[in-house]
């Protein structure tokens, strides 16, 4: 009986940190992930998206929820399978989140759709137009949305990082000839 008090008291306290920290753990990590694995000498910018900052929102909702169940269930043999499948999903959404991201080079765009996503790089060369959104719809930073000649798109918000590339931007699309819209 004491010792499944012990261990309750444990997972109690696991509960209390994972749910402390993971406001932090979402906003930073993310980030660092990117930029530690798609940044290159002669990348611009690597920009997350929101996508990957939900995955791993969820991800931590299924930690903390693996670790609530054992200190709910009082660490039983249910409680365990549940918190093992909760530990998985949080694993998987998290690797998700971890292969999602936009960056901008001298050589073009390149980005990650995701876990199941291939990396996809496009030379300046292969964009037909950008299109400048200074106020989405959806609200946030102002977008710009890149369309391929092969009818791929991908958006690319206009955050602090990238803020600072936005003129060097205008100009390669203007050496580039691509043709570039305000709305």
């Amino acid at each position: 009986m004491l010792d499944k008090i012990g261990s309750r008291q444990i997972f109690m306290a696991i509960t209390i940190g994972i749910f402390v920290c993971s406001p932090i753990f979402v906003l930073i990590v993310p980030l660092f992930i990117a930029n530690a694995l798609y940044q290159e000498s002669n990348t611009w910018a690597v920009v997350v998206p929101a996508k990957a900052f939900m995955s791993f929102g969820l991800g931590a909702l299924f930690l903390i929820t693996a670790t609530f169940l054992l200190w709910i269930m009082s660490v039983n043999k249910k409680s365990k399978w549940l918190a093992a499948i909760c530990v998985l999903l949080s694993i998987l959404l998290m690797v998700d989140g971890s292969g999602r991201y936009v960056g901008v080079s001298t050589d073009g765009i390149s980005f990650k759709r995701g876990l199941a996503g291939a990396n996809q790089h496009y030379e300046w060369s292969n964009i037909q137009q950008v299109v400048y959104r200074e106020f989405p719809e959806e609200g946030g930073f102002p977008k710009f949305d890149f369309y391929f000649k092969d009818g791929e798109m991908v958006t690319l918000p206009e955050n602090r990082d990238m803020r600072i590339f936005t003129n060097t931007l205008t100009k390669v699309l203007q050496k580039e000839e691509i043709e570039f819209k305000r709305n």
